[in-house]
């Protein structure tokens, strides 16, 4: 076995090679019905379904102990070993009697990202819908509750910079910057940057479409009416239509 310069130094001066440091528990999570199943290629369906590991999940079990024990309600997924321990033959969490743990909450695919992040926020929610809660309002995704709790960004900086590029750029060159955008998938609400920038986006659709139905009395994109909103869609439809953004 080969010792390196470093290894033989530190065993020389009789330094610890190794030591115990406080336990850390690692807690899944998943959407409903989205439990991780193991199994074999022949295993009957009904068998895999049927498993304790399918039906009380950890994450299931959490908000289970959150309706049982009163103290379970003050403390986050995260928290939660620090006062509890899981107990593996029976699947449940139980109050911890000793010891000291610490709990890390897996890593997951940007999916499963604003539930995690609400994980580490919400204490004591016995269902998913009330992980998704905020001051009595239940939230259609995580992601929204996450918006309401002010835990993303409210896009203000994207507004600004296509209103800023707006003082210079064609109406072409936003629409692109707003496609960049949309594709790094950085924004936390698109709907209202959209929202808030769509008269400087489709600015020039308005005037083409008045002028080439000659209607040079109605130029003006300001205040633009319903179906002229309606004739926008319609174009940007069909300009983007059998193109590829990639």
């Amino acid at each position: 076995r080969y010792i390196s310069a470093c290894e033989a130094t530190w065993r020389i001066l009789a330094f610890p090679t190794h030591y115990r440091t406080t336990t850390v528990v690692k807690l899944s999570f998943h959407l409903p019905n989205q439990q991780m199943a193991i199994y074999n290629e022949d295993d009957p369906i009904d068998d895999v379904l049927n498993r304790s590991a399918v039906l009380r999940s950890k994450f299931l079990a959490w908000m289970e102990a959150n309706c049982k024990y009163l103290e379970a309600r003050g403390l986050t997924y995260a928290e939660f070993p620090t006062r509890f321990v899981w107990v593996q033959k029976t699947r449940e969490w139980k109050p911890r009697d000793k010891g000291f743990a610490i709990g890390r909450i897996t890593y997951v695919p940007p999916k499963y990202y604003y539930l995690r992040v609400l994980l580490n926020i919400v204490k004591g929610p016995r269902s998913y819908e009330e992980i998704r809660t905020v001051k009595g309002i239940v939230y259609k995704t995580y992601k929204d509750a996450c918006y309401a709790l002010g835990l993303l960004d409210d896009d203000k900086e994207y507004i600004e910079a296509i209103n800023e590029a707006s003082l210079w750029g064609t109406w072409n060159f936003l629409r692109k910057l707003f496609a960049i955008m949309l594709f790094s998938n950085s924004m936390a609400m698109p709907v209202k940057v959209w929202n808030a920038t769509w008269r400087i986006l489709t600015e020039d659709i308005l005037y083409k479409l008045r002028k080439e139905n000659n209607n040079q009395s109605k130029l003006c994109v300001l205040s633009p009416r319903n179906e002229d909103v309606d004739k926008i869609n319609e174009y940007m439809l069909s300009q983007i239509k059998g193109k590829s953004f990639v």
